[in-house]
């Protein structure tokens, strides 16, 4: 299925191939539980075109105003990581670092500074 290029794309319809494709995944693979699809309804998930669709998380870039009391999270899929994400970004907000290694997803800085570079 292609990426909806603009949120008046969408329909709002789940894709039924989705919902008989995760159907049969949980028929083969969660043994007990009915498989038929229950609240069916759609989601935007926004994805950067960043190579590898990377999460971004850090402090706003320098040329934001009060960025150093800016955290950004953006793009890549966590929705399974949102209880961790929140301790990530509430220690970055209240105290200016996180004892987890987000080295890795600081890489907004180099993509946020080609914005910058872009816009001049």
């Amino acid at each position: 299925m292609k990426p909806l290029t603009s949120p008046g794309e969408r329909t709002l319809v789940p894709n039924p191939d989705e919902l008989a494709y995760t159907a049969q995944w949980v028929k083969d693979h969660m043994t007990g539980l009915d498989p038929t699809p229950q609240f069916a309804s759609t989601c935007r998930v926004a994805l950067s075109k960043i190579a590898n669709k990377e999460l971004l998380i850090d402090f706003a870039p320098p040329t934001v105003p009060n960025h150093e009391n800016i955290v950004i999270y953006a793009t890549g899929w966590a929705g399974k990581f949102v209880p961790l994400m929140g301790r990530i970004l509430s220690d970055l907000a209240l105290d200016g670092h996180t004892p987890f290694d987000i080295s890795h997803f600081k890489t907004g800085s180099t993509y946020f500074k080609a914005i910058q570079k872009a816009k001049h």
